[in-house]
């Protein structure tokens, strides 16, 4: 079978090569020295929508037209996210340039990332070889770095073990990329390991994430005291700017003022000498400030001087402190008397204030009673009027306190009326 075909004018290159692969002729050996290639790209992404990158591709050592397929392929950039996948036939025409130019959309964003590549791929060429096949697109970001801020926080202490105050560390706007930061405690009118626990590391951001918290154990404890401060300070970030650099923690106090009391006490009195009493006073709780209260005995039905020793002054309790004592002499003696008491008065506190003022300290009588007899007499009765018989009414030790007795006369071999007046009375002993 034969063909014929008849032009007129010149056919080109690529409708000649369509000819041929329709009629199934053999097609003609490729021009030698023909080289298709693509050169790299680049582009700053903007901050919406999307804007063009261009591509150009050339080809040397022809006269004839032709095309070449290309295609995109992603790098560290991402399709759809960063750039709009792509592909098609570019056509070069011949003669002239011997050149065309293809266009990949990019993504425009706000986030803050790294320059971001992808690929742009030759294939498929009508007419000679392709040279540089594969060309990297460039997208340069145009936004500025984030902003680390941290922010204050406060809470109250507690009374024991330990809670955490939680900073929290934002981020803004989110950031495409890893932002890390590192962060420390530092002291301030709060002492770390008494008042909180010293904390530091690294927060690490990764893309899309905007705030991270930091928690510090706070020391709970029972003491008055000022609120107190330390600081949580950012540094060495990497990828973003800092705010707010410096956040203060404040521990709030949530104890009372001390309140002072004297308790009441008791002791034997001994037989000589002298001895303590010793009262505590207390506060109810510890203060950072320092604390002082008067003191001073005051009578009750013991007297100072016989029964103890007059006592006043001034206790201080320095930060901390809880507890301190006061002693009063108490005087010894035998003589058998009630027990006696005495007070122990607060008065004037500073830093503070009185709750129970007034201690009572019980002098315990620790002497027997004494015993009491009567002596044996014998009178001369006489031959007219009365005579007296005396008799001795004795106490086997002296009394501290009023000792009375009755008596009462009784028929002996005599007889009331006759030998001798009935009678009957008291006897008092005075103390001592």
């Amino acid at each position: 079978m034969s063909r014929t075909w008849r032009t007129s004018g010149r056919l080109t290159a690529g409708l000649l090569s369509t000819l041929i692969v329709f009629l199934g002729w053999p097609a003609p050996a490729q021009a030698a020295g023909q080289v298709t290639s693509i050169a790299n790209a680049s582009i700053t992404e903007g901050n919406s929508g999307t804007t063009n990158m261009t591509f150009n591709i050339t080809y040397t050592g022809g006269s004839a037209a032709e095309t070449v397929n290309w295609t995109t392929s992603a790098g560290s950039a991402t399709a759809g996210a960063d750039y709009v996948a792509s592909s098609a036939t570019a056509s070069l025409p011949a003669g002239g340039c011997m050149c065309a130019s293809v266009t990949v959309p990019i993504v425009g964003d706000t986030l803050d990332e790294n320059s971001e590549t992808f690929t742009v791929t030759l294939s498929s060429v009508s007419v000679g070889t392709i040279g540089t096949g594969t060309a990297t697109g460039t997208i340069y970001d145009n936004d500025p770095l984030p902003t680390l801020n941290i922010n204050s926080v406060s809470q109250a202490e507690g009374n024991s073990g330990t809670t955490n105050e939680t900073f929290t560390v934002s981020l803004s706007p989110v950031s495409g990329r890893t932002v890390t930061v590192n962060y420390a405690t530092s002291n301030g009118s709060a002492t770390a390991g008494s008042d909180y626990t010293a904390t530091s590391g690294t927060l690490t951001f990764t893309a899309g994430q905007t705030s991270k918290t930091i928690d510090v154990p706070i020391s709970g404890d029972t003491t008055y005291e000022a609120n107190e401060t330390y600081t949580l300070r950012l540094s060495g970030a990497s990828h973003a700017n800092y705010g707010t650099r410096t956040g203060t923690g404040t521990i709030t106090n949530d104890d009372g003022v001390p309140v002072i009391s004297v308790n009441n006490v008791s002791s034997a009195e001994g037989n000589s000498g002298t001895s303590n009493a010793t009262f505590t006073v207390s506060l109810s709780n510890p203060s950072y400030q320092t604390v002082t209260v008067a003191y001073a005995t005051a009578n009750g039905t013991a007297s100072a001087g016989s029964d103890y020793t007059a006592t006043s002054g001034t206790l201080t309790y320095t930060s901390g402190q809880t507890s301190k004592t006061v002693n009063v002499s108490i005087q010894g003696d035998a003589l058998n008397e009630a027990d006696e008491t005495f007070a122990l008065n607060l008065s004037s506190p500073t830093n503070a204030t009185v709750g129970t003022g007034s201690g009572t300290e019980t002098i315990l009588n620790d002497d027997a009673a004494p015993s009491l007899s009567i002596s044996d007499v014998a009178t001369t009765e006489g031959n007219s009027g009365t005579t007296n018989a005396v008799f001795t009414v004795s106490m086997s030790a002296a009394s501290g306190q009023t000792v009375t007795v009755d008596w009462t006369t009784h028929d002996g071999t005599t007889t009331a009326g006759l030998d001798y007046a009935a009678g009957n009375g008291t006897v008092s002993f005075a103390p001592g």
